[in-house]
């Protein structure tokens, strides 16, 4: 969590050099990266000492298109993937894989306010789909172990987002949000 106070920092420390208002007909692409609720819980399954647990952050591409000056419309694209390493496990002391990961798929509509001529600030709505998909590998032959997939809803409510660019195109932007896929998220911005 001490990545937000930096994010915060930079972002306002850039947002003195260019402005960065949200115009009609402007869109912007990100690219970020983003701690979600599922792998802090992942990563509380290393409490037991046969378990290592691997949990990435989320990647995420993001589209927004400006349909007025306070109004866009985009979507965004984000995969996460978490690992999970028994070993020893049971009775039997069984030596498997767990391999859990999600593709999310869904559209946003960002409310921007208090634009300046240097920041562009917003909250919105992400309504989407994310894909799930689980695989369990062992080398016991005698055990044939669960697949499974499926698609499940993902609501995300982002409770406040912020772009500030360091030239007139590249800048920088982070989140914070509720709900699916991430909870955080920090990454670079590209506008034209």
């Amino acid at each position: 969590m001490k990545t937000i106070p930096l994010f915060l920092l930079l972002s306002l420390g850039c947002a003195t050099l260019l402005p960065a208002q949200n115009q009609e007909g402007q869109s912007a692409v990100g690219l970020h990266t983003g701690f979600s609720l599922a792998s802090a819980l992942f990563s509380l399954s290393e409490i037991d000492a046969n378990v290592d647990a691997s949990t990435p952050p989320a990647v995420q591409f993001t589209y927004d298109y400006a349909l007025t000056d306070r109004i866009s419309l985009g979507g965004g694209l984000s995969y996460q993937s978490f690992n999970l390493a028994y070993s020893d496990y049971g009775e039997t002391n069984e030596n498997f894989d767990v391999r859990l990961s999600r593709f999310n798929l869904a559209v946003r509509g960002l409310f921007h306010y208090g634009n300046s001529e240097t920041m562009d600030m917003y909250s919105g709505l992400r309504i989407g789909m994310s894909n799930w998909s689980l695989d369990v590998g062992t080398d016991n032959p005698n055990f044939d172990p669960p697949k499974a997939s499926g698609p499940a809803f993902a609501p995300q409510l982002i409770l406040f987002g912020m772009r500030s660019y360091f030239t007139e195109k590249l800048g920088i932007g982070g989140e914070v949000a509720i709900g699916a896929p991430h909870v955080v998220s920090l990454g670079v911005n590209y506008r034209f």
